[in-house]
């Protein structure tokens, strides 16, 4: 059988008759960028907040088990 006999059409050829209302817009084109390094002060002051609370729950734990 031929193409005609089948009534073949080419995507692009449909693609015509769908109304410019109607078509799916094209995806948006995202631009990615490396994430900002963050600075070296606030790195230093989350370890610093890290280390306070452990100290901080160590002490109220050894408080709980040795304490008055």
């Amino acid at each position: 059988m031929s193409t005609i006999a089948l009534d073949f059409r080419r995507p692009a050829e449909i693609a015509r008759e769908i109304p410019d209302g109607l078509r799916i817009p094209p995806r948006p084109r995202v631009i990615t960028r490396a994430p900002a390094r963050e600075p070296a002060w606030r790195e230093a002051m989350r370890w610093s907040l890290i280390a306070l609370s452990a100290s901080l729950v160590a002490g109220e734990v050894a408080l709980a088990l040795f304490g008055p």
